[in-house]
């Protein structure tokens, strides 16, 4: 039992890390291309050519006094943006990252992904609401709405790929686009 959980949790850690690195890594270079593109250097104090930017916007992101609202429900406020990063990383948990490479092959692999992915329209919501604001429960309900719609289209694109295919399962998938 123990070495069961032991190795789910050690599965989990080995695709987290690399993903939340990789994502760190990808907004340095978003950010030092956008500094080309506006004819100004980007991000290169922190380290050599700046490559320790990302740690260092981490731990500034950990010690920010975080701004809370007069009028918020503090537990409601705090809780949305912690909804919102888990359910985008246990999305991952279905994802194939090569032959056999899976955390939980599971047989709705895109049935899940859909689910996880409209989930998060409630963190997005539960932010706006919680703050007891109108403007911020109108913005939430814009960027509910447009969330929505992107989901609709997505889900029009992906049927097309399940008929060809016949599975839901997303390493079938993957070894069939491979064949």
């Amino acid at each position: 039992m123990f070495f069961y959980i032991f190795v789910s949790i050690l599965k989990i850690l080995v695709i987290v890390i690399p993903l939340l690195i990789s994502v760190a890594y990808f907004t340095l270079a978003e950010r030092k291309i956008m500094g080309g593109v506006q004819r100004r250097r980007g991000p290169n104090v922190v380290g050599f050519f700046g490559l320790l930017q990302p740690l260092a916007d981490g731990l500034k992101l950990l010690l920010k006094e975080p701004v809370l609202p007069s009028n918020a429900n503090l537990f409601i406020f705090l809780l949305a943006p912690v909804l919102t990063f888990m359910l985008s990383l246990i999305a991952w948990a279905v994802i194939p990252f090569g032959e056999g490479v899976v955390l939980s092959d599971l047989n709705v692999g895109v049935l899940y992904l859909f689910a996880i992915s409209s989930l998060g329209v409630y963190g997005i919501i539960t932010a706006g609401w919680s703050s007891n604001s109108k403007y911020a429960f109108l913005g939430c309900l814009r960027s509910a709405a447009q969330m929505v719609s992107y989901e609709v289209s997505l889900g029009l694109i992906i049927i097309t790929v399940l008929l060809c295919v016949g599975s839901l399962n997303l390493s079938e998938i993957v070894t069939a686009q491979e064949e």
